[in-house]
């Protein structure tokens, strides 16, 4: 690399001109006299001292006491180790700051959408929505991707899978899991889009699959917004799932208990199968006051339908309506869901 680059990239890490011509100049000559530095990178005298004063506060220079005075490089690698982790400390504690900010301002997480290129790299999104889900994971895709899929889809038995596709006739062994609800869709739905949606947190969105992978220009959208995740589940149900048949069906009493999920519509779906009543815990926030409540009790009816979805939740000797994140005709929203037994 050109010196003067080198001198760009330094002033960006917050050095000055003179300063990243002195640390420069240290590595070349090692231990020296600020007249040797003066003559060396062209420093003027006057200014050499205040430099390397400047270095060695900063932590690119050890001065070593004596006469003449030495002034010695530290080891790159260690003062730019030191400056890496510094600024990954800033970024993570200003990423905070500023999120703080915008919750404060509007009560709710700064929504992200980005544009995601090319095939592979919606391949990668779509495993790592799988492999970081917590509670549940929403597929509608053709089977020609859903294949693809198939190692991460494996691997997770501690999660709920709801999953639609044009399924054949035989379904194939490594989606005849307990934990895998599995619809055919009708037809033309799924051909409308692909949709992977992980918990709230994450969720993949694409058209048509490309023909030709290396050929094609292919784009993906890629979602982290609790508010806009919760409408793509909405959806989910009630464009796709809804219009499609369930050809698999929950196995609810051989799964490992207690089962946590965050959207209603999957908590209405495992009841469907898992039967009533059923003893649950309850996190959310009562609608009216929006004050945060963990309720333990049972949930002895739900609600289904194109606009609505609820449970109805016995507490203490009254029965409440319990809806999802967004709910305001309830008594409580919904933002988390643990099956008991």
């Amino acid at each position: 690399m050109r010196e003067d680059k080198i001198i760009e990239k330094l002033q960006k890490l917050g050095l000055t001109k003179y300063e990243s011509l002195a640390y420069i100049t240290l590595l070349k000559l090692g231990p020296s006299k600020a007249t040797d530095i003066t003559k060396e990178s062209g420093i003027p005298h006057t200014r050499v001292y205040d430099v390397l004063s400047s270095l060695h506060r900063k932590g690119f220079v050890d001065v070593m006491q004596g006469t003449p005075r030495l002034y010695k490089p530290v080891n790159p690698e260690v003062v730019l180790e030191r400056i890496k982790e510094e600024l990954i400390e800033d970024i993570e504690a200003l990423k905070k700051a500023f999120l703080d900010l915008y919750r404060e301002a509007h009560g709710e997480e700064l929504p992200e959408i980005w544009t995601i290129q090319g095939f592979d790299n919606t391949l990668e999104r779509a495993e790592h929505v799988i492999r970081t889900a917590k509670h549940e994971v929403l597929i509608n895709t053709p089977f020609e991707f859903l294949k693809l899929l198939q190692g991460e889809i494996k691997n997770r038995k501690d999660v709920i899978f709801v999953i639609i596709s044009n399924f054949g006739d035989e379904i194939p062994n490594w989606l005849k899991g307990d934990n895998i609800i599995l619809a055919k869709s009708g037809g033309a739905p799924w051909l409308m889009a692909s949709w992977i949606i992980g918990d709230i947190d994450y969720a993949l969105f694409f058209g048509a699959l490309p023909k030709d992978r290396r050929r094609e220009k292919f784009y993906s959208f890629w979602a982290k917004s609790p508010r806009i995740i919760q409408n793509y589940m909405h959806w989910f149900y009630t464009i796709y799932f809804d219009n499609s048949e369930v050809i698999k069906p929950l196995a609810y009493e051989r799964l490992q208990k207690p089962v946590s999920l965050v959207n209603i519509r999957t908590l209405i779906m495992v009841l469907k199968f898992a039967g009533l009543p059923r003893k649950a815990e309850i996190a959310g926030r009562l609608i009216d006051t929006k004050e945060p409540v963990t309720l333990d009790g049972e949930i002895v009816d739900y609600e289904y339908t194109p606009l609505t979805a609820n449970v109805t939740f016995r507490y203490n000797g009254k029965e409440l309506k319990v809806g999802g994140i967004g709910s305001y005709f309830e008594d409580v929203e919904g933002e988390k869901f643990i099956l008991l037994e």
